[in-house]
Formats: structure tokens, sequence, C-alpha cells
């Protein structure tokens, strides 16, 4: 019996970087190494990257956690082929909303 498999399709392909991030799971891009800013950050669960940019992913709820440098509002985010959960970012807007509270600023000010 021949088995047709479905290629994998992903949302962006990054094909002009000699490096490239990938997800360990399915192996879809993530990130071009020119997009890699520091990978001197700690994570809950070991060494943490930050980059500049990051396409193929999905983002969760934002929420308030309390990091090794403080309070930041962050968003956990997930591959979009495989839905295997990757990090966090960090969300503005939930910051910008928390410094105008802090301030006592109306929300409409920009």
């Amino acid at each position: 019996m021949v088995r047709i498999s479905k290629p994998k399709t992903f949302q962006a392909y990054l094909d002009d970087c000699h490096r490239r991030y990938s997800c360990a799971h399915c192996r879809a891009h993530l990130a071009n190494h020119d997009d890699l800013i520091s990978k001197s950050f700690q994570g809950s669960q070991g060494r943490a990257y930050l980059f500049n940019s990051v396409v193929n992913v999905g983002c969760g709820p934002a929420e308030e956690r309390v990091l090794l440098t403080g309070l930041h509002a962050v968003a956990d985010i997930h591959c979009e082929n495989c839905k295997t959960t990757l990090g966090w970012k960090y969300v503005e807007s939930i910051l910008i909303s928390t410094l105008q509270k802090k301030k006592g600023m109306p929300r409409d000010v920009r």
C-alpha cells in the first residue's frame, strides 16, 4: 500500500539567511539568525533566546508574571504548525495599560 503524506506547509519560509531557528518538533521556520538579539536570558526552564522578530508562531492570552527581573506583561507563544509551546513574549499593550494605571493617566491618551 502506497501512503501519500501531506507535505508540511508553513505560513512563512525563511530562505534569505544562512542560519535559521526552527521548531524542534516539526521543523517549522521560526527566526533568522540575524534576528537573534541575545542568548543571555534565563527562563524558568533554562536558557532562553531573545529575538527581534519571529514567524509561524501563535500567541496566547496576555498576563502579568513575576520574572527574575520583576513583574512583566507576557504571553505564551506556540508553533502554529504543531502547537508546541515555544516560550513567551513581552506584551507591550499591557505594559502601557499598567503604566497608565500607575500614573493615573486616561487610557485614550497616546
